[in-house]
This record gives C-alpha cells, sequence and structure tokens, in this order.
C-alpha cells in the first residue's frame, strides 16, 4: 500500500509539473500564435518559436536562456501597452540580473502571496527597472500571465524584483 500511495504521489507531482511547464508552452504557442516578442536584459526581441525546453526557448533565429528573458508578449500588444509600461530608475541603476546558478537566486515569492493578488491591480517591478501594471490572471512557480492594458504579457518569476497591490486611481 506504500509503494501504491508513493506511486500516485510521484504521478500527481509529475502531472502539476506537466500544468507548471504547460502555462508558459499554451501561452506562448498556442495563445500567442506566431512571433513573439520576447524582453530580455538585452534588449527587445521578435521571434518564432520553435520549441521550449526545460531552460531554454529555442526560436528560428537561435535560442535564449529563459533566465535571460523578462516578459514576453504578441508583437501587436507590445504597441497598446501605453502607460501600464514604465521604468524604475533606480532599480535599472542596479543593473540586477537573474544568476543562472539556481541555488544563488534569491528566493521567489511562493504560490499563497500570489493566490492573493489574483485578480487584483498589482504593481509588478522587474530586476531590468520595467514596471508593469496590471492584473494577474494565471500563475505557476516558474511565471505568471497578467492583463496589462487589455493586452496578455507573460512574466517570469525568476525576472520580478518586487510585486505590491496597485493603487490605481479612477478617472
Amino acid at each position: 500500500m506504500t509503494q501504491e500511495n508513493d506511486a500516485a504521489q510521484e504521478n500527481d507531482a509529475a502531472q502539476q509539473n506537466d500544468q507548471e511547464q504547460n502555462l508558459e508552452a499554451i501561452t506562448l504557442l498556442e495563445r500567442f500564435q506566431g512571433p513573439v516578442v520576447l524582453v530580455t536584459y538585452e534588449g527587445i526581441k521578435k521571434v518564432n518559436i520553435t520549441e521550449i525546453e526545460k531552460y531554454e526557448i529555442q526560436t528560428s533565429t537561435g535560442s535564449f536562456h529563459k533566465v535571460d528573458i523578462l516578459f514576453s508578449l504578441m508583437p501587436e500588444s507590445a504597441e497598446n501597452l501605453g502607460n501600464a509600461l514604465r521604468m524604475n530608475k533606480e532599480v535599472k541603476a542596479k543593473e540586477l540580473r537573474t544568476d543562472k546558478d539556481p541555488q544563488k537566486r534569491p528566493k521567489i515569492i511562493g504560490r499563497r502571496p500570489m493566490r492573493k493578488l489574483v485578480q487584483k491591480n498589482i504593481k509588478v517591478t522587474l530586476r531590468n527597472g520595467h514596471i508593469l501594471y496590471g492584473i494577474p490572471i494565471e500563475y505557476n512557480e516558474y511565471n505568471f500571465t497578467m492583463n496589462v492594458n487589455n493586452q496578455m504579457v507573460l512574466v517570469y518569476r525568476h525576472a520580478v524584483y518586487q510585486f505590491e497591490k496597485a493603487n490605481i486611481k479612477k478617472e
């Protein structure tokens, strides 16, 4: 009976891991369909994704380490972010980057705090200084999707410097 419980737990863990990986794959390959804009520490890249691996994203022009990607969205969405995308110059000046060694990375906020933020206006400051204002929709251990000015954005949690509830003034 213990072996059956262990096997069931392993199966549940494998399914959960597949679902977590699927948020990224479903968003990038199915929801975005076609070229995708990857916002990286080196700049903005418009690419066609061919394969998503555990630590890398393969594109028609080469591969990207996931730790170098901050967020991604559809090309037409990039034009519509407007004032929902800003820059924190103090954070930008720190020139923070995600460490490629997972043991050296600061711990990422777990599921419980994220659960409290879903469907609420939040302000997400990324490690390169970009600030996104929006509403989280879905999340997992590695990334989350946000509605930013009615545009879907996939944010990589390793790139998050800080999240907080946003005080949105209604006009």
